[in-house]
């Protein structure tokens, strides 16, 4: 637990020097890890189109997902 505190503290440190970056798109939090899961086995064009269609289905939540049948 002690590397995470560095590493928050680190992060903390480097947001008050610099701002926010906005270095990964996203409207929510769920949204950004669901495009960062996706990041790891397509390309990112592919990940936008998908999550669009995860949005314009009203299906970027995790209950949301969770229900989508097979």
């Amino acid at each position: 637990m002690k590397e995470e505190e560095a590493l928050r503290r680190i992060y903390r440190l480097m947001e008050a020097q610099y701002g926010p970056t906005h270095w990964w798109p996203g409207d929510t939090a769920f949204e950004i890890a669901v495009g960062a899961i996706l990041t790891q086995n397509t390309a990112w064009g592919n990940v936008e189109k998908a999550i669009a269609n995860l949005k314009r289905g009203k299906l970027l939540s995790p209950h949301a997902i969770l229900n989508v049948p097979r």
